[in-house]
Order: C-alpha cells, then structure tokens, then sequence
C-alpha cells in the first residue's frame, strides 16, 4: 500500500518530527487531512507563498527564489544578466542594454502579451516594441521556453548575446530547463532619455502561459484546471514528492470533469473551476495544495487504499444514512459559537481586467446569517489561484455556508458507523427533532475497538448552485496612464487609536493617485526613532488604502507616513510622504479621580505625614507626591519619591520637608498615565 499518510504527517508536523509521531498522524490521516490542508477562510496561518506584486516586479538578487509557474499567469523574472554591450547592427554601431530574466523553472509554454513598466505593448513579428514611446528606444523582446520538447531546453541560449559578450556569456550559461525572457534596450539620443528612460530601463513583464502539467499516464500539457494542476504539483517526477501511485486517478478524474462544467456567468457560460498559480520551490508543498484545492472549493483525503484522493466543490449526495436506532449517543448544538460567526467575505483574487495583478470581488453576504445574528465586520479570503470574479464569489458562497452551519452533532455509533469509513457525507434522518434526510459532512470518523464516534456539520447543497445574478460586476478595466504626467500623491483621510481591540494601535485609511502599478503604503515610527515600519494592509477599494500599525506602547507618542510606491516595491517613495507627527497612543484616556486628603501634618525641617483616599475603580493605577518650594504653585513642583500603588481605603504617604520649607500636592494617575485633578496638601514654610 503506497504511503503517502507519511508525506502528509511530514508535512503536517515538519521534517523533524520523529518516526513515532509520524507513524501516529499517517494512521489517522484519512480523517484529518481535511482540516490539515483544506482550512479555507478559518486557517490560523495562511497558505504561504509569493503575491502577484512580487511575481510581476523584477528581482534583483543572488538569493532569489525559483518559481514555476502553473496555467496563466503574468510574470517578470529574477535578473540573471544585465549589462551594456557595442554592438554591430544595419545602423552601424549601436550601444545596447541586455536583461536576460529567470522566470519559470520548469519552463513556460508561450507569451500572450508583453509588459513594460505594468504597461501593455504591442510587438512586430521579431519581436520589436512597436507601442510609443517606446518603440523609438528599439527595444527588443524574446523568450525561450526552457521546455526540452520545444527545442529550448537551454533558456539562457541567446545566440547575439553570446555574441556580444564573449567569454562572458558563453554556450556553457544553458539555463537548462528555466523559461526566459531577453530583452535588450538600444541607447537613445538626449532628448529622448526622459521620455523612454525616465527611470531607467523599464521593468519587463509577460503575460505567460506555464509548464506543461503532468497528467495521469505521464500525460504532459499546458492547461488551467485546477485538479490537473494539483495532480502535478504533488506527484511532477522533478518538482513533487509522491508518485503516481500514490494518486486515487479516478478521483483526480471526476475533479478534473467537474472543473470543466459549464457554470451561467454573464453572455453565456464559463468553466466551472480555473486558476493560475505562481509558487517557489522552496514554498511549503500543503500550501501550494492548498491553494489550488481551495480554487475549486475542493476537499483531499486519504482512502481505503492509501491513496490520495481529492474532490472539486461539486454537490453529491450522501450514500449512507443513519437513524435514530443506529446511534447510541448524541450530542447536538447550533453550528457555530456566536464569536466564531462570519456574516461576510470579500475575496482576493487575479482579475486579468486589471493587467493580471490582485484586486477583490464584490462581497458576499450571508443573507440567512445576517437575518438570525446582524452582520459582522467583513473578513477577506485569499484565493490567488482564481482569475474570474464570479468563480471567487462563488467560492465565498461555498465556504460562508460551510463556516455557518445551522447543525453539528457527535455520535456514537455501534458497528453501523463502520459503513462511514472513507465517506465524506451522511445523510441524518431523525424526524423527532426535524430531521428528514439531512446532509452532513463528516468531519471527523474514530474507532475505539467497540464503537464508532464521528463529528458531523450540517451541510447546505444550495450553496453550489450557481446563477448569473449571483457573479457580481468585474472590475474595470485598467486605463492607461499618461507617462508625460504622472500623478503621485496620498491623502489622510482617517487616522485613530484604537484602544478596544487589545492592546492600543494606530488605524490610518486614504486615497491614492498614481500610475498603474503603483499601490498606497503607510509606515510608523515612535517619535524619535530613526528607523520606519511598514504597516499591515487591510482591504480597502480601488485607490484607496487602509493599514494599520503592530501593538504599540501605551502612553508612546508615535509618527505616521504614507506614500505612492511600486508594487512589490514598497520601500521606494514614489511621491512626497504625508506625516503626521505627536500622535500619543493611549489605551485607557479616563482619567482617575482626584484623590481626598483624609489628614495632613508637617513643618519645615520635619516630616510631611499625609492620609489620602484614592479613586478605586477601573480607571485607577496610583497615586504620586509633588513638591515645591514653600509658597509655589504646582507648575514648579516636582515628583518626589516613587509612585504610591497602595489600594486600600486610607493610604498613608511621609517624606522629609526641606529646612527651607514646601508646599505639597497629591496627584492620581491610570494605567496609561493620563492624569486627574490636583489635591493640595498642604504648605509648609
């Protein structure tokens, strides 16, 4: 029996888990995997793995990550070669910039469209950029596949560029089985650098299509199902860790056919499931899975066999169905707990109307969820692989009905729960309590030897119907920019502390004008620090942006910026930063009240006794003395001695009064500083 449950418990546990562990987790792995790489929206810790920015924007670096890529993405590469060279060409001497990139390991399977600077251009047939103001540069576009059966298993064999760097590009530079792109820039005249090389030369990105996927039977093509990509990820006999035995092949087929139907959308019809993904190598394999299984709303198990079985988001009705003389114990309760409820979900996926990169469909709502419990704030869901709105929506159908189930139920079953073993779904019929041949899924399955204990959530098969009414509107399609006026700039349109979520953070939300490409980035820093920390991105619409800080220190007084950067580039300050400085973070801003002299006695040269009653409520923290010189007023005066953090009812404080004399005051504060009314103790001269 093939053991792939050890490969999962490897995953799950990490590579230094001990045989024990992992022979434990394999055991029960059929009933597990589910949760362990089918989290959807409610995973603690999301699927890993690079974002569209970061796959579109050129990497500069010796450490960078190899990618491949699956299906249709768009993509830039890490720069492996850049340098000038004078070269010979009909025009006579020509000085000209080459920029060989590492885009796909594992090779890509054809170019749809070329991106200079986020922006599309057209090409002649020899690849020359004929779109302005580029053309005038002569700038020149290729790429090799990488692919061993296309003739361009050496990606970096470039024969003018071998040619013009000789002993330095060398037939030796193969770049065997990586897709690149060459791109080479010709030098221009004076006034014509700002106008094509205002910055340099211009990021180059493709709209690609990626390595041919593995399929049962060692079947190899380029394709944009999930399941068949899945399939690859896992068990590719270069990339992957299992092998094709280890694969349930019926299984990967009926996901594969269900991706394929022909769901409604608007004009017509689409396929049911598709997706791109651009993934490391060094990237947690589960994560990948997960990605690809969440885009087409799938589930994986382990079967009867031991083998890797998977299914697509695709209603089938239970097989199995328990009644009331088949349990022996139940336990039965609403489906969620009130704190765990999401209302709404808005998804984040690649839309190629905004040139391929990330952006969010429309919100869906749990219409039924709201009715029974209010709407919640909404939450986001990552489904990166995804490439059509509706299909993201659809998604957040499947996954709100399964975060909001109206039912859950444990039973024990005698030997009739041996029937559930390697089911999915069961249908419960229990007419006493309302129900008559209700779907559940089977969330859990254990045997002790005597009985059979299975967790069970009630399942809702409406939420994988789908019409055209449900897709919501696509985003716009991106404009063009104006190179010879671009716009950088950044509003504050709402900066708080929040002080009612645990510990105090600063929440700064705007809007944004820039090119193309360029995102809205927000930093802090404690007042006088010199270095700045990026803010976290939280979901905002279409140039606009919201963040916020990490906790912060209570009673601190921080700055904040924002600024227009490239995406995947956020460290780059595309226009001038918008500052707000003094901003003071405090938790609790109820000051105490002010504390009451029960008795006070003193002269100069002597000692001060005082008995005070505090302000014992929530907004209290402690009490502290001050002085000043005989006859002062409390503007002069300083702390003297320590805090006093006594609760009880009558707290007695003494020091020692100058010779020269003192006058005193008391003075109550909470537990982020903020202070109450003075109380005089008295003068002592």
């Amino acid at each position: 029996m093939p053991q792939v449950g050890a490969f999962f418990a490897t995953a799950i546990l990490g590579p230094g888990a001990s045989a024990t562990a992992i022979g434990i987790v394999g055991g029960i792995v059929n009933t597990l995997i589910g949760a362990a790489i089918n989290l959807a929206v409610a995973k603690a810790n999301q699927p890993k793995g690079p974002r569209p920015s970061e796959i579109t924007t050129e990497v500069r670096g010796s450490s960078s990550k190899r990618i491949r890529h699956l299906g249709r993405v768009r993509a830039s590469g890490t720069v492996a070669f850049a340098e000038w060279a004078r070269v010979t060409d009909s025009g006579g001497f020509q000085r000209r910039f080459y920029k060989l990139l590492l885009v796909a390991d594992g090779g890509m399977s054809n170019v749809i469209q070329w991106y200079l600077d986020g922006q599309p251009v057209s090409v002649d047939s020899s690849g020359y950029v004929t779109t302005e103001p580029w053309s005038k540069g002569n700038i020149r576009l290729r790429w090799r596949s990488g692919i061993q059966a296309s003739g361009q298993w050496d990606g970096g064999q470039y024969a003018d560029m071998i040619s013009a760097f000789p002993g330095y590009w060398t037939t030796d530079h193969k770049c065997r089985g990586i897709g690149t792109i060459c791109a080479t820039f010709d030098a221009v005249e004076g006034e014509d650098i700002s106008e094509v090389y205002s910055g340099g030369e211009p990021e180059v990105s493709a709209l690609i299509d990626g390595a041919e996927a593995l399929w049962v039977s060692d079947d190899y093509a380029n394709t944009r199902n999930p399941a068949r990509q899945l399939y690859d990820v896992l068990c590719n006999p270069i990339y992957g860790a299992l092998s094709q035995d280890d694969m349930n092949d019926g299984s990967f087929g009926t996901a594969r056919t269900n991706c394929l139907d022909a769901v409604p959308t608007d004009g017509g019809t689409r396929e049911r499931y598709q997706s791109g993904i651009s993934f490391a190598l060094s990237d947690p394999m589960k994560d990948t899975a997960q990605k690809l299984l969440d885009a087409m709303g799938g589930r994986a198990w382990i079967d009867l066999d031991g083998r890797l079985s998977v299914e697509a988001g695709v209603w089938t009705a239970p097989t199995v169905t328990i009644e009331e003389r088949h349990i022996h114990e139940m336990e039965y309760g609403a489906g969620t707990e009130r704190i765990s409820r999401v209302t709404n979900l808005i998804p984040s996926y690649v839309a190629p109307q905004v040139r391929w990169q990330e952006t969010t469909a429309d919100e869906w709502e749990d219409a039924d969820a709201i009715a029974l419990w209010g709407e919640g704030e909404p939450k986001s869901l990552d489904l990166l692989a995804v490439q059509h709105h509706g299909q993201a929506r659809h998604l957040c159908k499947q996954q709100i009905a399964q975060m909001n189930p109206r039912r859950k139920m444990t039973l024990t079953l005698g030997a009739f729960g041996l029937r559930l073993l390697g089911e999915r779904r069961v249908a419960i019929h229990i007419p006493r309590i309302g129900l008559s041949n209700v779907p559940f899924w089977i969330n859990s399955w254990s045997f002790d030897g005597q009985n059979v204990t299975v967790n069970v959530t009630e399942a809702d098969p409406s939420s994988y119907n789908w019409t055209a009414g449900e897709e919501g509107d696509p985003p716009a399609d991106a404009e063009d920019y104006d190179r010879d006026n671009p716009t950088f700039s950044t509003t504050i349109d709402s900066l708080v502390v929040v002080t009612d979520d645990g510990p105090p953070y600063i929440r700064v939300a705007g809007t944004y004008a820039a090119e193309w490409g360029y995102v809205g980035m927000m930093q802090y820093r404690r007042t006088g620090a010199s270095e700045w920390t990026d803010g976290i991105r939280e979901t905002s619409g279409a140039n606009a942006y919201r963040f916020r800080s990490n906790p912060l220190e209570d009673g601190g007084t921080y700055q904040v910026r924002t600024y227009v950067a490239p995406g995947g580039q956020t460290w780059k300050q595309a226009s001038t930063p918008v500052v707000v400085s003094d901003i003071d973070v405090v938790a609790n801003s109820t000051a105490p009240d002010a504390p009451v002299v029960v008795s006070e006695s003193g002269a100069a040269g002597g000692t001060l006794t005082v008995t005070f009653v505090p302000d014992l409520g929530v907004n209290y923290s402690n009490t502290r003395l001050y002085r000043s010189a005989a006859g002062g007023v409390f503007a002069d005066a300083v702390q003297d001695g320590n805090a006093n953090y006594a609760t009880s009812s009558d707290v007695t404080m003494t020091r020692a009064i100058p010779g020269g004399g003192a006058k005193y005051w008391l003075r109550s504060f909470n537990s982020s500083g903020v202070a109450s009314a003075t109380t005089l103790v008295g003068n002592y001269p």
